[in-house]
């Protein structure tokens, strides 16, 4: 599985705990629309840094690097490259 693949399996089976009324896109508003919420993404930062080996430095932890699929993707790939 590559990085996205990753990433949106973890979405959709832990933290949205129920069916999505469409599959999960790479565009998604996760916050805005409701899809994550605040403990939602601190499970993702702890997944992501265990996953991928990465270290999210406190001036990364903001909210465009969480608003969809592929800014996570965007940020795990920064971290990945340092």
């Amino acid at each position: 599985m590559n990085t996205k693949d990753v990433i949106k399996d973890f979405i959709q089976t832990e933290i949205v705990k129920h069916a999505l009324d469409k599959p999960l896109d790479d565009t998604d508003q996760l916050v805005e629309s409701g899809i994550v919420d605040s403990l939602g993404i601190m499970s993702l930062l702890s997944f992501l840094e265990e996953r991928f080996s990465i270290q999210i430095p406190s001036e990364d932890l903001n909210p465009e690097n969480f608003e969809s699929v592929s800014t996570i993707v965007a940020l795990v790939d920064r971290q990945q490259t340092h």
